[in-house]
């Protein structure tokens, strides 16, 4: 049976003085405690989990206020990145009443804010929101107008303000564009995703994840 500090007489060191003695038990708990907190730090160095984004359909459209404002500067480099599969080799803004050399148009006047980014390899997105208010009437011609777009086609799809509309394309050269457009208040947003690469499902993924990046950027009503 092992004896106690406490039944043992002290020990003397060398040079005569006292040696200080450990109790097992004690020096058990300092060793576990020593443990624990090592397990800790260690644990505390690791990088925590990145939140997943938002899925389009759990977006609350409803409770949204966009601001017609320059927002380009305000959407997240990862969001651009991970909409065009890539780091951006390119990229152009513009405010209301510039002119601008738009996709499948030509140069225009546009009475729109907005902002594009595009790669080398074709992939491109953009998002922009019309300069002036708009009431439900408009935003129901926008729709109309959209199902009669050639290579185009209205597709089922979560809500992207009220109303809206999904527009899935095959473009010339194989390209295939995603958009999603809606009202949100008095601000008419639209966003999409080009792809001459990736398939329909993928780029319909980007587009998804895009258009919550970029109404999460531009809202103000918390």
């Amino acid at each position: 049976m092992l004896e106690t500090s406490a039944r043992r007489p002290p020990e003397r060191s060398a040079n005569g003085g006292r040696r200080r003695t450990t109790n097992p038990l004690v020096w058990l708990v300092w060793m576990l405690a020593t443990a624990l907190v090592a397990t800790a730090c260690s644990q505390g160095g690791t990088t925590p989990p990145k939140a997943a984004p938002t899925p389009l359909a759990s977006l609350n459209t409803s409770a949204m206020q966009v601001p017609r404002i320059e927002f380009c500067r305000l959407v997240p480099s990862t969001a651009v990145r991970a909409a065009l599969g890539s780091k951006p080799d390119s990229s152009t803004s513009y405010g209301n009443g510039d002119e601008v050399d738009l996709p499948g148009v030509g140069k225009e006047v546009v009475h729109e804010i907005g902002c594009s980014w595009s790669t080398d390899a074709g992939a491109s997105t953009r998002a922009w929101v019309f300069g002036r208010p708009v009431d439900a009437a408009y935003a129901r011609t926008a729709i109309a107008s959209s199902r009669s777009t050639k290579g185009c086609r209205v597709t089922p799809g979560p809500a992207y303000g009220t109303p809206s509309a999904t527009q899935t394309c095959r473009l010339a050269g194989g390209v295939t564009r995603v958009r999603h457009a809606g009202l949100f208040g008095q601000t008419w947003l639209s966003c999409e995703v080009s792809d001459p690469a990736a398939q329909v499902a993928a780029v319909q993924a980007r587009a998804d994840r895009w258009c919550v990046e970029v109404a999460n950027a531009l809202n103000t009503g918390g």
